[in-house]
């Protein structure tokens, strides 16, 4: 079931109440609750693949006792090593199966040999990647000792299938949770308001603003051959919206969700569209997944490069910057595969790992070409134009990100920059519709960077509104979304 769907609201309503006015004695059977409730969330889409779920979760569960337990080194190696072979089998078997048939066969066409081979066709769980880097987290941190694990069963199995986490994240580490599911939770009336305004906010986001500029976005860049530059030129800017109000939706809603349960779930977007450059980008843009990546790919691949280079400079770089480029390169090809098997998440993640490395080499040169102009690093036009150039290199990956081939995504870019800026771009749909969905996306963006210092941009209502005009912004925002629920889609996100 959909977070933007009746189901989801009548499935969430009845666990609530059953979680807070039934089984408010103890968390045990809370959490107990909210397992069996999550293992239900998931096999509404598929049953078949809760017994996956299941399995490997129940196998990561034991695997991290395996290590914790056993004293020597060598054999806590080996069982973290079959942790980890256990959970990438899984992911590459159901992800990645036909990606790698299909690129063995072009390299060995590419030397002469036609292999008559084809990949077989397999379902992708959904949430796989999601839930597969949280176990891997949880092994990770046993096996490097910073957690030991944990001997309940339950609550590990929660922390991997929590359902509002499940499906599209955010990746939150089991340690992270694990002390808030030993304790008993008192009910808070601030904390669940909290939680629901936060659920609104994601609902309006989804609902009126994503869904309805995916309609626009999605004729131009699945008719692009058909459209002049100017028309292809908003169909990006379609979808760099919608991705970010998708993506922002199913982090407020998830979150959300969970305070209503008395859990805080970690923050898994910052409002990225504010950032004046690459690097703070991706310290805002799904915060979780960037944080992994970081701490168990490229912080140890530095230090593993590091320690293998005996000078100052290797092809004329320097050591420092060699790693950090080394390093920059396998983690962004790996956050790029990990979002899809296809040729163009690899390529858009080389390009944001491209930006990135760009972004360490001028940090010093344009220190130094600052101070001797004079020009004031905080200046307000300068961050202004540095978020313009941030978000147009942004966009331009994103074509890639949204295209089905890296031809289709080349061919995109190229019309796109062919001319024809002058004409007036060829909507499909209503214009009037778009009109609205205009206005509102403002007033969308408005909101949110007033609010950009807080943790969601409505959370300093209820502090710094009159309940009168607090209420009224409630209701508003509910008409808004009955008014464009018909046209509700599944997140984004869901597909990785």
């Amino acid at each position: 079931m959909l977070f933007n769907s009746i189901e989801f609201a009548i499935f969430a309503s009845s666990v609530f109440v059953i979680y807070w006015f039934l089984f408010n004695k103890n968390h045990k059977s809370q959490n107990a609750l909210l397992l069996i409730s999550s293992w239900v969330f998931y096999a509404w889409w598929d049953w078949r693949f809760l017994l996956l779920l299941v399995g490997v979760s129940v196998i990561n569960y034991l695997i991290a006792i395996r290590i914790s337990s056993t004293s020597s080194n060598y054999g806590r190696k080996n069982w973290f090593i079959l942790g980890l072979v256990i959970n990438l089998a899984n992911l590459i078997f159901f992800k990645y199966n036909n990606f790698f048939i299909d690129g063995f066969i072009d390299l060995a066409a590419s030397f002469g040999y036609n292999l008559h081979l084809s990949g077989t066709k397999v379902i992708l769980p959904l949430g796989i990647s999601f839930y597969t880097f949280i176990s891997l987290s949880y092994l990770i941190d046993v096996h490097k000792k910073t957690i030991n694990a944990n001997n309940d069963i339950v609550e590990v199995l929660l922390s991997i299938s929590f359902f509002p986490i499940i499906l599209a994240g955010p990746i939150q580490r089991p340690s992270s949770v694990f002390s808030q599911f030993s304790v008993k939770r008192i009910f808070s009336y601030d904390m669940i308001t909290c939680g629901m305004r936060q659920i609104l906010w994601g609902l309006f986001v989804k609902v009126v603003i994503a869904d309805n500029l995916a309609i626009y976005a999605d004729d131009i860049f699945d008719n692009y051959s058909h459209y002049n530059g100017i028309t292809l030129f908003f169909g990006l800017l379609f979808y760099s919206v919608q991705i970010y109000a998708d993506f922002s939706g199913y982090s407020n809603i998830a979150i959300g969700s969970g305070k209503l349960f008395g859990l805080n779930l970690i923050q898994n977007f910052n409002y990225p569209y504010f950032s004046r450059n690459i690097a703070e980008f991706w310290k805002r843009w799904h915060i979780s997944l960037t944080q992994w990546f970081r701490d168990y790919v490229f912080l140890p691949l530095s230090f593993s490069i590091s320690w293998k280079l005996k000078n100052e400079r290797v092809f004329y770089i320097k050591a420092d910057l060699f790693i950090y480029i080394a390093a920059s390169i396998v983690t962004w090809i790996l956050t790029g595969l990990w979002h899809g098997a296809n040729y163009t998440f690899l390529i858009w993640g080389l390009l944001h790992g491209f930006y990135l490395i760009i972004f360490r080499i001028q940090i010093k040169p344009r220190k130094r070409l600052f101070n001797k102009l004079g020009i004031n690093n905080n200046s307000g036009i300068l961050i202004f134009i540095e978020s313009i150039i941030t978000f147009f290199l942004i966009s331009l990956a994103w074509v890639f990100f949204r295209s089905p081939t890296v031809e289709d995504g080349v061919n995109y870019l190229i019309l796109m920059f062919s001319g024809a800026y002058f004409a007036l771009p060829e909507i499909a749909y209503s214009r009037l519709v778009l009109l609205i969905i205009t206005i509102l996306t403002l007033a969308f963006f408005s909101v949110e960077w007033f609010g950009r210092n807080m943790e969601f941009a409505i959370a300093g209502l209820k502090t710094k509104t009159h309940v009168v005009v607090r209420w009224m912004f409630y209701y508003c925002v509910l008409v808004i979304i009955f008014f464009f629920a018909g046209l509700s889609q599944k997140f984004i996100y869901f597909q990785f």
